[in-house]
């Protein structure tokens, strides 16, 4: 997959970035900064309202990708910190994006599904529980079964190991590694450490960061 970023500005803070992405296996953008990457991810999400240029996937324009819906299905992303809706229960938080994705799907399929991923992260959570119960780490652990779920094709990760503990990054890392076989990463971190023992390509955003202005 090519994602292009031609002279964009946006209301996020992108200014004039013109930027390709090849992600075909586990690519990083390498950001001290952290705020251009995730308003890369957030562009390409379209999360981020784009004010001048373009930003193409495989050469489709993002306005006529995102109107087709296709983002929901191409890209599972996974922010910083994970992200739980606080009045819903845990189960309730991972059914939310594949029930809109797939309202048919069987329920014991899907439960199937999630304890199979649950398993897969080391977690034993009561899912009837809401969010506040949890340690964040074990959310944001979460937060990834919730992105699996729907099976994307590319995983957008930003900063992978923010909020977990030693053992928790550990696990990340193990499950992180199984799942480069089916699916291509597009991963956001300030830990070149990561990179280097994991991506086989790292873009390093030093160099770009005059095309972000904190507004």
């Amino acid at each position: 997959m090519i994602i292009e970023f031609k002279d964009v500005c946006s209301k996020e803070g992108l200014q004039g970035l013109s930027l390709k992405l090849s992600v075909n296996d586990v690519s990083q953008l390498y950001d001290p900064s952290e705020n251009l990457s995730r308003a890369i991810l957030n562009a390409i999400m379209g999360l981020d309202e784009v004010l001048s240029g373009g930003i193409y996937i495989d050469g489709v324009g993002l306005p006529q990708f995102l109107d087709a819906g296709l983002q929901a299905s191409f890209f599972g992303y996974v922010f910083d910190e994970g992200i739980m809706l606080s009045n819903l229960s845990l189960y309730e938080n991972l059914m939310l994006p594949i029930r809109w994705l797939h309202p048919d799907m069987d329920d014991d399929e899907i439960n199937t599904k999630i304890k199979a991923l649950m398993t897969l992260f080391g977690l034993n959570l009561d899912l009837s529980f809401r969010p506040v119960r949890y340690r964040a780490g074990d959310l944001k652990l979460l937060s990834f079964v919730r992105c699996l779920l729907i099976e994307p094709k590319v995983l957008l990760i930003d900063d992978p190991y923010y909020i977990l503990n030693k053992r928790e990054r550990s696990v990340l890392y193990r499950v992180l590694g199984l799942l480069r076989e089916k699916y291509s990463m597009l991963i956001a971190s300030i830990d070149d450490d990561f990179g280097r023992g994991f991506a086989n390509e790292i873009i390093d955003l030093s160099e770009y960061q005059e095309y972000f202005i904190i507004s």
